[in-house]
C-alpha cells in the first residue's frame, strides 16, 4: 500500500539513483513498520524545470520532493523515523543537500485502499490477510517478496 513518489527534473536522478532510492525506500519502510515488501512501490516522476515551480517560480535550484500515501495506524515516531531515514538516504545517495529535500507523508485508513483483489487490512494484520488470499493473489506476492 505505500505508494511513494519521487519528483525531480528530467537528469536530476540517474536510473542508478532510482534503484538504490527505490530499494531504500522500501528497506526503510518495511523495517520501520514490519509491512511486507510486496506493498511498497516507488514511482518516480521527472517533471520539466517550466512545469515545477517553488515560490510560484519555476525551479532553478536543486530540489527532490518525495510523497508518501501510507496506512493510517502508525506512530508519530514510526513516521518522522521514515522521513528522517529518507532524508538522509536521499542526500546521501544524490548528493543533495538536505535543505533541497522535501519529505511528505499522508495517512489513508486500510480500509480505503484496495490491493491484490481486496481491501488491505489494518497494520500488523497482514498475515491474516495474506492467509485469505487467492492463490494469484499470493504467488504474485511470493514474486514480488523474492530477493
Amino acid at each position: 500500500m505505500p505508494t511513494y513518489v519521487v519528483t525531480s527534473t528530467p537528469q536530476r536522478l540517474t536510473k542508478k539513483h532510482k534503484a538504490n532510492i527505490a530499494q531504500e525506500i522500501t528497506n526503510i519502510h518495511c523495517s520501520v513498520t514490519g509491512a511486507p515488501r510486496y506493498f511498497v512501490q516507488i514511482l518516480f516522476n521527472d517533471v520539466p524545470s517550466e512545469n515545477y515551480f517553488l515560490a510560484g517560480k519555476p525551479i532553478e535550484e536543486d530540489n527532490i520532493y518525495v510523497h508518501a500515501h501510507i496506512r493510517g495506524g502508525r506512530t508519530i515516531e514510526s513516521k518522522q523515523k521514515i522521513m528522517t531515514d529518507i532524508l538522509n538516504t536521499v542526500a546521501l545517495e544524490t548528493g543533495a543537500d538536505k535543505s533541497s529535500l522535501q519529505v511528505y507523508l499522508t495517512d489513508i485508513p486500510a480500509n480505503q485502499v484496495a490491493e491484490f483483489g481486496a481491501v488491505l487490512p489494518e497494520p500488523g494484520e497482514e498475515q491474516a490477510w495474506e492467509d485469505a488470499q487467492s492463490a494469484e493473489a499470493k504467488a504474485r506476492m511470493a514474486r514480488l517478496n523474492a530477493a
